[in-house]
C-alpha cells in the first residue's frame, strides 16, 4: 500500500543513483560479456494537500557462470551415465515508471493514488557439453555419445498495477482505511532447446521450443478500522479479499528432422486456468501495561482454488478443486527486567501459497537432461513459529539470544524420478512436514567510536518427516550459518565495511544442497555536504583462492538414479554507486508493490 505520511515538511526532494559495473574478471568460458549498469531518478514534492512523487529506473544487470554435472540413471540393469560441463549465465534487464499522487483536503481525510508500469526480462543461458554420455551393461560400455545442448530459457514479464487508497480519521482518534489494487502481468517465454552434434554443431540433432504465454489478473481489497488507545489497548479490525486469475498456454513443438517443420508434442503441451480467491478477517490487540508490551491476533481465512488443465488434443478436461477454511493466530510480548535487559516471545501462524508453474503437471524441457513439471493438487505450506529471546544491552553494545521452533506441514521440495535412460522428471511436490529446533545468537559490539561491528549464528536440527512417490522420506540434520560485518569510519566522511555470510551444508527430501558463502567489501564516501555519495562495491570476493558464490545440488535414489550439480556463479565483481541528492530534505515519497505478479515471475 501507499503509506501515508502526515505532517511532513513541505518541499521538493530530488534525487538521482547511477550504477556501472567493470568487466567480468573471470570469463566462465561464456559466449557473451555479463553487462552491468543503470541509473533511477526520483522526485518527491509535497505543497499544502497535494503530495506527488514520480521515479523511473533502467537495471542491465548480467551474471557470468557456468555449471559441472554428473548424472547416472539405472534401469534394466543398465547403467547410463551423461556428466556435463558448459555455461549457465543470467542476462536480466528491468525498466519501469512509477507515480504517486497523495491528496490530503484535511487533516482527517487521506487520499492516496499509485500506479505502475513496467517490464522486466531474464535470459537463463544453459550451453551444455555432455562429453562423455555412455551406457554400462554388465562391465561392458554399449556405447560413447557427445553432444552439444544449447538452451535459452526466456523470461518475460510485462507489470502494469494501480492501487486506490482512502483514510479516514474521526474525531475519537479512530481511524477507517480502504484500499484497493489491480494489477495485470503478461508472464511469458519462450523456452529453446536443441540438441546438437559435437564437435560439428551445425548438425541439429533435436530442436524444442516452448512458448509459455500466461497472464493474470489479481484484485486486492482490504478495510480496515482502528480504535483509539483504551487501557487496554489499540483493537484493530479488517477484512481482506483477493481474487486471482491465471491463465497459460503453453505449446511445445519439435522439429521433425524429416520435414523440417515444427510439429505439436501433445504430452508436453497444455492449457492452464488457475482461479483462486481469498475471504480473510482479522483482529488484533496491541497495547503496553508496565513493563509489558503485548499483542494478540487472529486471522480467519477462506481461500478457494480451481486449477482447469486441458491438454491440446482435446482428450484431457479436468478441474482440480481445493478450499480451507483456518484460523491464523498470532501474539507477541516484550518484558523490560530494566533499561538494558527485555525478555521476548512470539508465537504465529501463516500460509504459503504455491505457484501456478509449480501445479502444472506437463512438462517443460528445462535442459537437455531434465523435465521440470508440477503438481495439480500441490498443497499450500502451513507454517507456524514459536520463539523465545533475551536481548542484552551493554552501554552501546548489546547481545542477544532466541530460541526457535518451526513446523511447516505440507513442505514443498523439489525431487526427481527417472522419465527415461537419460532424461529425469523434476517435479514440485508435498513430502511431509519440516521441522526446525534451533538456536540464533548475535551481537552489536562498538569497539571505538570509529570502529564497530556485528556477528551473528543460527544453528537448528531439520528434520523432513514423510512421503513421496508411495516412498518414505525421513532424513535430518544440523544446519547452521553465521554472518558478521565490520565498519570502520575513516577521515573525510569516508567509511569502510566488510561483510561475510555463510550457510551451511543442508539436507533435502532427496539429497542435499552445498554450503554456500559468500565475503563483500564495500567503500563509502560523501562529496558536496552530503550530497553526493560514491559507493565502491568488491562483491562475492575471491581472487581464485576459495569456492564463492558457488552452490551444489545433489539427489539420488538407490537403485535408480544420482545427479549432482555444481553451480559456480560470479565472483570478484566490481561495482560503483553515485547517488545525488538535489536537496537535504528527507524522503517521503512511497510507491506501490506487486502482489501478484513478482511472485509468479
Amino acid at each position: 500500500n501507499i503509506l501515508t505520511q502526515r505532517e511532513a515538511t513541505e518541499g521538493t526532494f530530488v534525487q538521482t543513483h547511477l550504477k556501472a559495473g567493470a568487466p567480468s574478471i573471470e570469463s566462465y568460458d561464456n559466449a557473451q560479456y555479463a553487462q552491468r549498469y543503470g541509473g533511477d531518478l526520483m522526485l518527491n514534492h509535497r505543497k499544502g494537500k497535494w503530495d506527488i512523487s514520480l521515479a523511473t529506473s533502467y537495471l542491465r544487470n548480467d551474471i557470468a557462470g557456468r555449471r559441472e554435472g554428473d548424472v547416472y540413471t539405472l534401469r534394466n540393469d543398465t547403467l547410463t551415465r551423461f556428466p556435463s560441463d558448459g555455461e549457465r549465465s543470467f542476462d536480466e534487464i528491468n525498466y519501469s515508471g512509477q507515480l504517486a499522487i497523495g491528496y490530503a483536503p484535511n487533516e482527517d481525510n487521506h487520499l492516496n493514488f499509485g500506479f505502475y508500469g513496467g517490464r522486466r526480462t531474464k535470459d537463463r543461458t544453459a550451453d551444455i557439453l555432455y562429453y562423455d554420455n555412455h551406457a554400462i551393461y554388465q562391465g561392458e560400455r554399449l556405447y560413447t555419445l557427445q553432444y552439444f545442448n544449447e538452451n535459452l530459457r526466456i523470461r518475460k514479464g510485462d507489470f502494469i498495477f494501480s492501487a486506490l487508497d482512502y483514510v479516514h480519521r474521526f474525531k475519537n482518534q479512530s481511524e477507517l482505511s480502504t484500499s484497493i489494487l489491480y494489477e495485470y502481468t503478461l508472464l511469458g517465454g519462450p523456452t529453446t532447446n536443441r540438441n546438437l552434434a559435437w564437435p560439428d554443431t551445425q548438425i541439429i540433432l533435436q530442436d524444442e521450443f516452448n512458448t509459455n504465454e500466461n497472464p493474470l489478473h489479481g484484485v486486492r481489497w482490504e478495510l480496515n478500522y482502528s480504535t483509539k488507545e483504551r487501557p487496554i489497548g489499540t483493537w484493530e479490525f479488517g477484512y481482506q479479499f483477493r481474487n486471482l486469475n491465471h491463465t497459460g498456454d503453453f505449446l511445445y513443438e519439435r522439429r521433425s528432422n524429416a520435414t523440417g517443420d515444427f510439429e505439436l508434442v501433445p504430452e508436453f503441451s497444455s492449457e492452464v486456468d488457475l482461479h483462486r480467491q481469498i475471504h480473510s478477517a482479522y483482529g488484533v490487540l496491541t497495547g503496553t501495561r508496565g513493563a509489558w508490551d503485548y499483542s494478540v491476533g487472529l486471522r480467519l481465512e477462506y481461500m478457494g482454488r480451481d486449477l482447469e488443465l486441458r491438454d491440446k488434443t482435446g482428450a484431457l478436461d479436468t478441474t482440480y478443486a481445493y478450499d480451507f477454511l483456518q484460523p491464523f493466530p498470532s501474539a507477541s510480548f516484550q518484558y523490560r527486567f530494566n533499561d538494558e535487559m527485555r525478555l521476548k516471545g512470539a508465537y504465529s501462524r501463516r500460509v504459503q501459497r504455491t505457484t501456478t508453474f509449480k501445479m502444472n503437471p506437463f512438462p517443460e524441457r528445462e535442459h537437455s537432461e531434465t523435465l521440470e513439471q508440477g503438481d495439480p493438487e500441490l498443497l499450500p505450506e502451513f507454517i507456524d513459529l514459536l520463539e523465545l529471546g533475551i536481548i542484552k544491552d551493554f552501554g552501546e553494545q548489546s547481545v542477544y539470544a532466541t530460541g526457535y521452533y518451526r513446523s511447516v506441514h505440507n513442505l514443498v521440495n523439489r525431487v526427481n524420478t527417472v522419465y527415461n535412460d537419460t532424461i529425469l522428471n523434476r517435479i514440485y511436490s508435498n513430502v511431509g512436514e519440516g521441522l526446525s529446533l534451533g538456536l540464533e545468537l548475535g551481537s552489536e559490539l562498538r569497539f571505538t567510536e570509529w570502529w564497530d561491528a556485528f556477528i551473528g549464528g543460527n544453528v537448528y536440527r531439520y528434520t523432513i518427516d514423510g512421503t513421496f512417490d508411495d516412498r518414505l522420506v525421513n532424513t535430518q540434520a544440523w544446519v547452521y550459518s553465521f554472518n558478521a560485518n565490520t565498519t570502520f569510519k575513516l577521515p573525510k566522511k569516508t567509511s569502510v565495511q566488510w561483510s561475510l555470510n555463510y550457510l551451511s551444508d543442508r539436507n533435502t527430501a532427496q539429497g542435499e544442497d552445498s554450503r554456500f558463502f559468500s565475503p563483500n567489501l564495500t567503500l563509502r564516501k560523501t562529496f558536496k555536504g552530503e550530497k553526493l555519495t560514491m559507493t565502491l562495491q568488491w562483491l562475492h570476493m575471491d581472487m581464485g583462492l576459495l569456492d564463492t558464490n558457488e552452490q551444489r545440488i545433489t539427489t539420488w535414489r538407490e537403485g535408480e538414479f544420482f545427479t549432482t550439480t555444481n553451480y559456480l556463479y560470479e565472483v570478484d565483481l566490481i561495482m560503483v554507486n553515485f547517488t545525488y541528492t538535489f536537496n537535504q530534505r528527507k524522503n517521503k515519497g512511497s510507491f506501490i508493490k506487486s502482489e501478484f505478479g513478482a511472485q509468479e515471475f
